[in-house]
């Protein structure tokens, strides 16, 4: 799918995935088009296999309906690009074998030889990394590309070697201003909690094993065997018609029921803004082997929580363990110590909130990421100033 906006002299292409389905990557990229409205504007490759809403396909699951539709979009690319000199944005670089396949033939057969390319990338690349073949291919898509921009410096370590430090950037990911919290908001948060009733715990995530809900849930047993009074409450789509059953099965096994609330899937950024404010802790104990830097993190950081998470992909340059937040190993009696802190030490969790909102606006706001993309884009455009009259697209609506 293509989308044309009005003519500009900031003009891209955006080769991305776009809501729905919702998840980190999509919104991130549909967040950046959009942050960085009016001074650019994009034309939009979607290149988004479309599962039901909330669910997972897994990484590298060779489907039918994937296969078309990354066809489609290859041949909507290149017919594209073929047409008009535009720069473009790649957005989609994959760490799973399928989606390098695709990556490789639109740098070999759709995107011309002297396009200037920024490549963002959402994903770890770990894994072509690691293995001889793909190491490669990886290493030519890097030798192709003019700038490659991670969200934090441990996601490029794979290319560390391959790209020279110039052609690098670090680049935080944005999150939806939806969900953004006014400074009045947090500092009535910070006023009015008073941990004596117990933590208030949250979980947002996909409900599949690697993201962390099910350690969350040993750790909540653990939790309530020390008499640390708490509640969780989890946000998340099911992977499967048979996992809530096993859930809750859980649940009554470990005698968490009148402490665990599951309120499934939500994709309305208001309740989830809400349900940050009003809890104490993020507990997001991910081990997703495709995680880079997840939103419900800085998320949480917007909303004054402090964090329990894993040294996994981006987060520790996210959550400073014993600064705002703790960062554990994936085991359920860690993650219970950690939360334990909270309980146990008087004032840690409202210096931890309080720090956690701090590094949000210093690092990570909106303005601070729009004004580091504006500048790449914009040395970028550079690259075609010396280019002489071209084709413009046809105006019409934006991305």
């Amino acid at each position: 799918m293509a989308s044309h906006p009005k003519g500009t002299a900031h003009h891209w292409l955006c080769c991305g995935r776009f809501p729905p389905p919702r998840d980190g990557q999509s919104i991130a990229t549909q967040e950046l088009v959009e942050l960085l409205a009016p001074d650019f504007t994009f034309t939009c490759l979607n290149s988004a296999a479309r599962p039901p809403e909330g669910r997972i396909i897994p990484p590298g699951q060779l489907r039918m309906k994937r296969v078309g539709e990354m066809l489609r979009y290859l041949l909507t690319l290149r017919s594209f690009t073929a047409r008009y000199p535009l720069p473009i944005l790649y957005a989609i670089l994959s760490g799973n074998w399928l989606g390098h396949l695709r990556d490789c033939a639109a740098f070999a057969w759709a995107i011309p030889q002297e396009r200037p390319i920024v490549v963002w990338t959402h994903n770890s690349l770990s894994g072509l990394h690691d293995s001889a073949i793909w190491h490669r291919t990886l290493g030519w898509l890097a030798r192709r590309a003019r700038f490659f921009v991670f969200a934090a410096p441990r996601l490029a370590k794979p290319l560390c070697k391959l790209l020279p430090e110039d052609r690098v950037t670090f680049i935080p990911n944005p999150i939806a201003r939806a969900m953004l919290c006014s400074s009045e908001e947090i500092h009535q948060k910070l006023r009015a909690t008073d941990l004596s009733a117990g933590l208030r715990l949250l979980f947002v995530g996909h409900m599949i094993p690697e993201k962390g809900g099910w350690r969350v849930l040993e750790a909540a047993a653990q939790l309530q065997r020390d008499e640390i009074p708490f509640h969780l409450t989890y946000v998340g789509e099911w992977p499967d018609a048979d996992a809530p059953r096993y859930f809750f099965t859980q649940v009554d096994r470990l005698g968490l029921r009148s402490r665990v609330t599951h309120r499934g899937g939500i994709h309305e950024p208001g309740v989830i803004r809400q349900l940050l404010l009003r809890n104490h802790v993020l507990v997001f104990p991910t081990t997703y082997a495709m995680e880079a830097q997840p939103l419900v993190v800085l998320e949480a950081l917007n909303a004054g929580c402090a964090v329990v998470s894993t040294p996994h992909a981006a987060i520790p340059d996210v959550v400073q363990s014993g600064v705002n937040g703790f960062l554990t190993p994936p085991h359920p009696d860690e993650i219970a110590r950690a939360v334990a802190r909270y309980w146990h030490e008087p004032g840690l969790w409202h210096k931890h909130a309080s720090t956690a909102r701090q590094h949000f606006e210093t690092y990570f706001s909106p303005a601070v990421i729009r004004y580091r993309w504006a500048e790449l884009l914009r040395h970028v455009e550079q690259e075609l100033s010396h280019a002489g009259p071209r084709e413009q697209p046809t105006p019409s609506s934006s991305c």
